[in-house]
């Protein structure tokens, strides 16, 4: 078998796929088609089925009609999930983007006699959607991210460019018709299918037709904290979670509404908004899709999956920016912000990219009326984790997973299949689960948990009776802290994770540590910490780097300290020279803040380059996608 890769550049290349598939005797009833539905970047929370207020009548329809996970694990990032999907393992398992240790599932099911079908982002890997060795149809683009009114040059249909952007294009409803198109051929041929639809949305840019996002304004008028509470009781009234389940903390990332102004208000619901008029154009999109199924007589056989790539997304955009984003336009980038991030989790901690709960608990829906026993609404409580559906859809297409391919070992999957979960008395043993993305890595086996942020220190948590990870006991339970840690270290080396046995920090960063490094690579430490509160109104600012500062050719660059409460007005700022003190060293502190007000939110901006480090200016800080923000105690 012949499957093309992508290259860095986009060109195409030949790779040889040199085993051969091992297929299993055809079960005896009719094997059923597969339809994955995933979207991107959905938070925990966002659907109407998961306590949220979007409107999403036809996703919760399929929860009502088939079953829903309380205890679904994705991975913290788009690509690592997808990889996870589509190989049966963790990302660095597989091989990372070239499988180089796995299958791709469509290959799999293609030997098994499926017709393979995709649309929407990929980002997954190197192996090419656009081969007919790997999707019979596809159409969609390559990246992480694209505009949905007018794409960009990497949208293919098959084997050729797609550019026929017309002023009524939008990517949810595109990639509906295409799938409705695919599907529709696969059913006149009479040979079952598996249909993998990828939407982009609400990955930002969260852009949607003016009159849907219109009519979600005035909904988030009130707030990120009113929002995330009812929510909440919705989550405890439906059964979903425990009412002994407490609210995660929500740390100083993100800000208290009742302290930002009125204009930076309107702007923030106006971002949700966005948001929500997206996740409801994925919601229409499915029931176009749905509706199809049961107009072509092919629902009853027909596992249907819903699901989300990760946690919900946090800040992006930039505070002098965010209001000139216009979500109905091309061009622009709607984003969310922390304040939303916190309620799209609700109501775990932190959000996509974390190894904690809010970065990986994802909602997912099974449908499949000709096979699950259970009835119908149900809510399964068993874990569940993206790796399972591998096992699952090799399993009721009839195939077997290679021992070997393209002249190397197939490693074993790690998850289990799913089918004894769809049974009336189903149960089945969940394998602990590993977790890894950049920066944070987590290990969860039988309720409990061990994860670590920006290198910092390991936690324990006891799921069972703490999922929003409140209560950390690593200091009560060293032991088994130690031996889940192991665990999670043992599979790393084994996978390949770099850096995987290096000890961990004993300081832990606040939430935008990995942001502030992207804009000053060396940078060390900050005083105040970020996203912390203070034990004082007074306070001085130290920053610490691992190359020397250099002033030259900064004129006119400053780094400023505001409230959040007066965006216009800094309260302190300045702009060293090479007159500096620090001019060479690689400290640089002020001690002439004035006392801050108590019980309020502050920010830091910076200019692109009012500093170079290591000879590197640092880039702009935004308080958006780049952000430095603190708090004050009360007093």
């Amino acid at each position: 078998m012949t499957i093309r890769l992508i290259r860095p550049s986009i060109v195409l290349a030949a790779f040889i796929f040199a085993s051969s598939f091992v297929s299993a005797a055809k079960p005896s009833v009719a094997r059923p088609n597969v339809i994955v539905l995933m979207a991107d970047d959905l938070g925990y929370s966002d659907l109407g089925c998961y306590g949220g207020e979007i409107e999403t009548p036809s996703i919760d329809a399929l929860a009502e009609q088939g079953v829903r996970f309380s205890h679904f694990r994705a991975t913290p990032m788009c690509v690592t999930s997808r990889i996870a999907l589509l190989s049966g393992m963790p990302f660095h398992r597989a091989g990372g983007n070239a499988y180089s240790h796995s299958v791709p599932l469509p290959a799999l099911l293609q030997d098994a006699g499926y017709r393979t079908l995709m649309t929407g982002k990929w980002h997954a890997g190197t192996p090419d959607p656009r081969s007919p060795e790997l999707f019979h149809r596809s159409f969609g683009f390559l990246s992480g991210m694209s505009d949905c009114f007018i794409g960009a040059d990497d949208w293919f249909e098959g084997d050729k460019p797609f550019n026929d952007f017309d002023p009524g294009f939008y990517s949810t409803d595109a990639f509906a018709d295409k799938s409705i198109e695919f599907m529709k051929e696969s059913a006149e041929m009479d040979q079952p299918f598996f249909m993998y639809v990828a939407f982009n949305a609400p990955h930002h840019p969260c852009q949607a037709p003016k009159p849907l996002v219109e009519q979600y304004q005035a909904r988030y008028e009130q707030g990120y904290s009113k929002i995330r509470q009812a929510r909440y009781q919705r989550q405890i009234e439906m059964g979903l979670i425990e009412p002994t389940c407490e609210l995660a903390e929500v740390k100083q990332d993100a800000r208290h509404w009742n302290e930002l102004t009125l204009h930076r208000q309107k702007v923030e619901a106006s971002r949700m908004a966005a948001y929500a008029a997206a996740v409801d154009g994925v919601d229409q999109a499915v029931g176009r899709i749905m509706d199809f199924t049961k107009q072509s007589g092919l629902d009853d056989n027909t596992l249907v999956v819903f699901l989300s790539d990760n946690g919900g997304d946090y800040n992006n955009g930039g505070i002098n920016q965010d209001e000139k984003q216009i979500a109905w336009a091309p061009h622009g980038n709607p984003s969310s912000s922390n304040g939303w991030a916190s309620v799209k989790a609700t109501p775990f901690k932190y959000y996509k990219h974390s190894c904690h709960e809010g970065g990986i608990a994802a909602p997912m829906i099974v449908r499949w009326p000709a096979e699950v026993q259970r009835e119908s609404g149900t809510i399964v409580r068993s874990p569940a984790s993206i790796t399972d559906f591998y096992p699952t859809i090799m399993e009721l297409s009839g195939a077997e997973y290679p021992e070997s391919f393209n002249d190397h070992q197939v490693r074993s999957l790690t998850g289990t299949s799913l089918i004894p979960l769809l049974k009336n008395d189903g149960s089945r043993k969940a394998k602990p689960d590993f977790q890894n993305y950049d920066f944070s890595r987590a290990w969860v086996e039988d309720e409990w948990k061990v994860v670590s942020l920006y290198d910092g220190p390991w936690e324990l948590f006891n799921l069972k009776d703490d999922r929003s990870e409140r209560h950390n006991l690593a200091s009560e339970e060293p032991q088994r802290l130690k031996e889940l840690s192991d665990r999670w270290i043992k599979e790393a080396v084994y996978a390949g994770v770099p850096n995987a046995s290096a000890a961990r920090l004993s300081h832990q960063h606040g939430w935008g540590w990995h942001r502030l490094k992207m804009v000053c690579p060396h940078l060390v430490s900050l005083t105040p910490e970020n996203s912390s509160e203070l034990g004082s109104t007074k306070t001085f600012i130290k920053l610490t780097f691992n190359k020397p500062i250099d002033f030259t050719a900064t004129e006119g660059k400053s780094l400023r300290l505001y409230s959040v409460s007066d965006e216009k007005n800094p309260i302190w700022q300045a702009s060293p020279d090479t007159n500096h003190s620090s001019q060479g060293t690689m400290e640089l502190s002020f001690d002439d803040v004035p006392e801050l007000d108590p019980d309020q939110a502050y920010y830091f901006l910076w200019d692109a380059g009012w500093i170079k480090v290591g000879n590197r200016p640092v880039g702009r800080l935004n308080d958006g996608a780049f952000w430095w923000r603190f708090r004050t105690p009360v007093q």
